[in-house]
């Protein structure tokens, strides 16, 4: 057979040939001679011959290696080698395997192949960014699957092309069922209007945005989706990470809430009543009609703290604010200015009849005994009222108006209103 090659291959040019044939090769390569003590047993091995591939992957010389003992070139390697080699000896056949040099940090697909007695070739094959791929993929299959997130990839048009086991159970279909679906089906109807613009957002630079996601049972939750649009292999693909901000929105709610009512009574803390007390003077003003202000305390309610301690004055304040609310309209604006002062709003008033008869009902509900730990305490108000321009056009003056009305009442023994 070499007879044949040199023949009509090479001639006599054979080791120039092989020498080039090597060079040109993509994978490393390494001949090696195997080296056994006294006893005729394998205790390494030597390197014969390498070419430009091995040397640029293992950032060596042929000059530096050739000749040498492989334990002198790479540490510890010898021992594994030799185990190869042994199997690969006993049946005479090649061998393929998967190793990682980290001295070098490459990951090899390795061939051994035995060449005659004593001599065998390994050939090196970088599979470094090959592993490095997979290893990136398992990554991220373990992040995508087990996110606690929402995550969906999705085509241009909406339709789903993947989705992670999160999605699967918050939604409650299937994963069948979701890979056969578009985006848009799980998007509440009211949020679909600004679909497409979103969608232009995530195309151009990514986009954050709020919306309504609809579970298979019909039920509805808020969301913030982060969209963007990536170009894998020429197609644009969507990715959406979803986040369920169900626990978010209630603690937004609350908030706002406390931002706005007074956390004892239930009813508009003084900031917010301030704000709808201009909002209705600014209207008042704009469209002409007039309002009654009126400003009311608990006749004695020191008395009723020190007597029966700051609990009971708690729970008379509650109760007051649950019986205001039951006398006055919706229309009208009540709240709570601090300590046991309450203020009542009243829009369009025709005359000063209208107030008198409102004071009249909140009189009557409120000034009725409350039963607190089997004492029985009388509660009263006193009511003072101003009117909207004929008293003051302004807040300042209004409540200063209502405030003097307030105070002659209690003059006169309290339980009543006036202006």
């Amino acid at each position: 057979m070499y007879q044949l090659f040199k023949k009509y291959i090479c001639g006599n040019e054979c080791e120039f040939f092989l020498d080039n044939f090597l060079n040109s090769m993509r994978d490393g390569f390494m001949l090696n001679k195997l080296l056994r003590d006294i006893d005729g047993n394998p205790i390494s091995f030597e390197i014969l011959e390498i070419n430009k591939a091995f040397e640029k992957l293992f950032e060596v010389s042929k000059e530096s290696i050739i000749g040498k003992p492989i334990t002198e070139v790479f540490e510890g390697m010898d021992k594994e080698w030799l185990e190869i080699y042994s199997s690969v000896e006993s049946d005479n056949t090649s061998l393929q395997k998967d190793v990682y040099f980290k001295a070098i940090n490459k990951h090899f697909r390795v061939t051994l192949i035995n060449q005659t007695k004593d001599k065998f070739i390994i050939l090196f094959n970088d599979i470094t960014e090959l592993v490095t791929a997979d290893e990136a993929l398992k990554k991220h299959f373990m992040l995508f699957e087990y996110a606690k997130d929402i995550i969906f990839y999705l085509r241009t048009d909406g339709s789903v092309l993947d989705a992670n086991k999160t999605a699967v159970e918050h939604y409650g279909y299937t994963k069948s069922e979701l890979l056969n679906m578009k985006i848009q089906q799980i998007r509440d109807s009211s949020t679909l209007e600004a679909f497409e613009e979103q969608m232009q957002i995530s195309a151009a630079r990514g986009v954050v945005f709020e919306s309504i996601h609809v579970k298979k049972d019909g039920t509805t939750f808020p969301v913030e989706v982060s969209s963007r649009t990536l170009d894998i292999h020429g197609e644009l693909i969507r990715f959406h990470i979803v986040r369920d901000i169900t626990d978010r929105k209630k603690a937004e709610e609350k908030l706002k809430y406390f931002a706005n009512y007074d956390p004892l009574t239930g009813i508009y803390n003084r900031g917010y009543l301030m704000y709808q007390f201009r909002k209705t003077l600014e209207q008042a003003d704009i469209e002409d009609f007039k309002f009654a202000v009126m400003l009311f305390d608990i006749d004695k309610f020191k008395v009723i703290n020190d007597t029966y301690g700051h609990h009971a004055g708690d729970e008379i304040l509650r109760r007051v604010a649950n019986r205001l609310q039951e006398a006055v309209k919706k229309s009208d604006i009540i709240g709570r200015l601090g300590g046991d002062e309450f203020l009542v709003v009243q829009p369009f008033i025709k005359d000063t009849t209208d107030p008198l008869i409102l004071a009249k009902k909140i009189l009557n509900c409120i000034s009725k005994p409350i039963e607190w730990e089997g004492n029985t305490l009388d509660v009263r108000i006193s009511i003072g009222i101003s009117i909207y321009p004929e008293s003051s056009d302004n807040i300042k003056g209004l409540i200063h108006c209502a405030d003097n009305a307030m105070y002659i009442v209690k003059q006169n023994g309290g339980n009543s209103y006036n202006y």
